[in-house]
């Protein structure tokens, strides 16, 4: 057994292994189960290099895990000992809320508690005849006794709200996590702009919806003689040529739509215009500005390369479906570069 050797493991470091595990489970579009995240802590603690083997080999063909696959490399390398552990592990992270829920049901007890004691002092004071030494004595035991009720209500309000901040704390940490690790499974790690996965995602959403806008547009972008410039200067000056390019993608496309690296060389953005003329003029001046970036020698600052891209739209129609919409952005970026590159061609749905 690979897992259940850990069984006294702090809470805090089957937080630390949640934090690595939630992430491969985010960018590999596998749900959060107890059995995916069995596996995947297992994964992060190396504790079984078979296994991690076969998992990296399963991802790498098939970009996901799904529950077949991870049902059989659970029934493999690990036992049901082990998916108890997470059931183990996942109680002290559950066991935020309900403590929460205790401390909720606590305090309404002391409420309570407080309020009858109101009510048998106001009781007891409506009864009391000042006449008389009792009186005077039923009285002073009222005053006592809301006295100390009062002080253990507000000493138990206190501890209420510090509980209450631990748990606020500690949720909005883990929430910050699962965005954190969501946002880094969307983003391409080079250049900072949305990967292929999200694009796929988002294309859909984007044919489906009925724009307010006149135009809207699938553009595919290719870095013209990228191969010719990596062969000739090296991957290091192509990647800076990818970020380069992102940079100016990102700087024009935010205010117009969602730019995303397409794959190798290629990038592409989806965007809505008031009109053709406007869409038009707005990829030009995106051409323009790529044409202005400058690959330097860092040693000579000799300008190693002038970089120009070929822009391909397709304008799409109402309930657009996406793979004619891309096939059209395909087209106009292949007629782009069959025309000379470093210009912009239109295919209308």
């Amino acid at each position: 057994m690979i897992l259940t050797a850990q069984a006294d493991h702090s809470l805090s470091y089957s937080s630390h292994c949640l934090k690595l595990a939630i992430p491969f489970m985010v960018k590999y579009k596998m749900p959060i189960t107890p059995l995916n995240y069995a596996l995947w802590y297992c994964y992060v603690s190396e504790k079984n290099q078979d296994l991690n083997k076969e998992l990296d080999s399963i991802i790498k063909k098939y970009k996901t895990c799904d529950h077949e696959q991870a049902k059989r490399l659970f029934n493999k390398y690990l036992s049901k000992d082990d998916l108890s552990l997470f059931y183990q592990l996942s109680t002290g992270f559950n066991n935020v809320v309900g403590k929460v829920h205790q401390d909720i049901n606590e305090a309404l007890t002391y409420s309570a508690e407080f309020n009858l004691a109101l009510q048998e002092c106001r009781e007891t004071l409506n009864k009391a005849d000042i006449s008389q030494e009792s009186g005077f004595d039923d009285v002073l035991d009222c005053v006592e006794r809301l006295s100390d009720e009062s002080a253990a209500l507000q000493s138990r309000a206190q501890d209420f709200q510090n509980q209450l901040a631990m748990a606020y704390s500690e949720i909005t940490e883990l929430k910050q996590e699962l965005v954190r690790s969501r946002s880094k499974a969307e983003k391409d790690p080079l250049t900072g702009l949305y990967n292929r996965g999200k694009f796929d995602e988002d294309i859909a959403r984007f044919c489906q919806t009925n724009d307010l806008a006149e135009v809207a547009v699938l553009t595919m972008v290719d870095i013209d003689h990228f191969k010719q410039f990596n062969d000739t200067f090296g991957h290091q000056k192509g990647d800076q040529v990818l970020r380069a390019v992102s940079a100016k993608l990102l700087k024009h496309v935010s205010s117009v739509g969602q730019a995303y690296r397409y794959g190798g060389e290629e990038f592409c953005f989806t965007a809505q215009f008031a009109s053709i003329s406007d869409m038009t003029n707005f990829t030009q001046q995106l051409r323009q500005a790529v044409t202005k970036l400058q690959i330097k020698d860092p040693n000579s600052n000799k300008v190693l390369s002038q970089v120009t891209a070929s822009f391909g739209i397709a304008i799409k129609a109402k309930n657009s479906n996406p793979e004619q919409l891309i096939a059209k952005a395909d087209k106009a970026l292949y007629l782009a570069k069959e025309h000379g590159r470093n210009r912009i061609e239109i295919v209308e749905e």
